[in-house]
């Protein structure tokens, strides 16, 4: 995945808080808007259908007081007139009050009638109160019949919230596994790589991956990593591989001699009296000379070969695939070419003493080959110093002047 496709991690923090952000609004506002539906359906079931019945029991309280008064008297009637107005209220204008009307102008026209009886205008009062409580009772009956699919609803509205509730808990689920695989795991992941890298592995890398910023600072730890690796087997004077690159170097070459047989060797060098040289013309005239000889030491080993510095003004090389007499062609041609190299103004000619070994021969371990090529050192310095020794039947030392 290139950098470009991959997602800013400022982008996802603000694209979750927008997601949540707008699900639970919508979440909200859905239920809101539900409860104001519902209760806008209790209302007018509650609200309307209670003020009918209580409109219907005063209309009932004044029909009976005026009933009970001045049902009587012959030519009351007048008075009337203001209970009859109780059916106008609007809490009645909608519910079919259309058969009590019809035993209200009966009644009241019992009242005008001074021929009707008492028992006449009795019965008919009570036609009126009869067909008050049917609408009364009608009213209760409407209530007790949407009662049930109120609750109903209310019960889906609860599922409703509960299921919305879990697709918020999966949703944040999903959003906190998805935080945990492109943000916190690759975090997790460079900070193990530096810890590794902090206890000296420096072969340690950062898996590139999560968002742009982090996979941008995998990068960037990568690079790093790799300048550090290299700074630390890098010898700073010379530009040569230093100690700790040599020992891996021939550790490898062990391991692969073991796997496939073959011969490889290593020289060990040592410049001849540079303690002199030091005090002779100073310690910058004396890293100018490891330099030179660092640059000679290039010229003269083979594309395969890694010279080293190993340490002070000791140089070693390893050598694959090589058997005794190339090896001591290799250590003649470095041994000349210091030889050869120009004075500088404030500065001497230089010499140095080779002492080579072959693995398997001289032996099967580092240590093993570097006793081995240490002894011959020893004695080519014994031997009057700038010149080789190297292992038999090939071993020969080429005389040369002391330095």
């Amino acid at each position: 995945m290139t950098g470009e496709s991959r997602m800013h991690l400022r982008s996802r923090v603000l694209l979750l808080t927008t997601a949540f952000a707008v699900t639970l609004f919508a979440i909200t506002f859905g239920l809101s808007w539900r409860a104001h539906i519902e209760q806008q359906r209790w209302s007018r079931l509650v609200g309307v259908e209670m003020q009918s019945m209580a409109a219907l029991e005063e209309f009932l309280r004044a029909h009976n007081g005026f009933h009970t008064r001045a049902g009587r008297i012959v030519g009351a009637t007048q008075s009337y007139d203001s209970v009859v107005q109780l059916l106008n209220y609007p809490a009645l204008a909608g519910i079919d009050t259309a058969r009590l009307r019809q035993r209200v102008d009966r009644f009241a026209h019992l009242l005008h009638d001074s021929e009707a009886t008492k028992a006449q205008r009795d019965a008919a009062s009570a036609q009126v109160v009869a067909a008050a409580q049917n609408l009364i009772g009608e009213r209760k009956l409407e209530i007790a019949r949407q009662r049930p699919r109120l609750e109903r609803e209310t019960r889906a509205m609860m599922s409703a919230g509960l299921a919305i509730a879990w697709i918020i808990v999966l949703c944040s689920f999903a959003a906190v596994q998805l935080t945990l695989h492109r943000v916190v795991r690759p975090l997790e992941d460079l900070a193990r790589s530096a810890a590794r890298i902090a206890g000296g592995d420096l072969n340690a890398r950062a898996p590139i991956g999560g968002d742009y910023e982090i996979a941008q600072l995998g990068t960037a730890f990568n690079n790093m990593a790799d300048k550090l690796r290299a700074h630390a087997r890098t010898d700073d004077l010379t530009g040569l591989p230093n100690f700790r690159a040599f020992r891996e170097r021939i550790e490898e070459e062990i391991s692969r001699a073991v796997r496939y047989p073959e011969r490889f060797g290593i020289l060990v060098l040592d410049l001849d009296r540079f303690k002199q040289y030091n005090d002779r013309f100073g310690h910058l005239a004396g890293n100018e000379a490891l330099q030179r000889v660092a640059r000679a030491m290039r010229v003269a080993v083979r594309s395969v070969d890694l010279p080293a510095r190993y340490g002070g003004e000791e140089f070693a090389v390893i050598v694959p695939q090589i058997d005794a007499a190339a090896l001591a062609m290799v250590a003649e041609r470095i041994r000349f070419a210091v030889e050869v190299m120009p004075a500088p103004a404030d500065g001497a000619r230089l010499t140095v003493s080779i002492g080579a070994a072959l693995y398997p021969t001289d032996g099967r371990t580092v240590d093993g080959l570097f006793h081995a090529a240490d002894e011959r050192l020893y004695q080519a310095k014994g031997e009057g110093r700038n010149r080789v020794v190297s292992p038999a039947p090939t071993q020969r030392s080429s005389d040369r002047q002391s330095a």
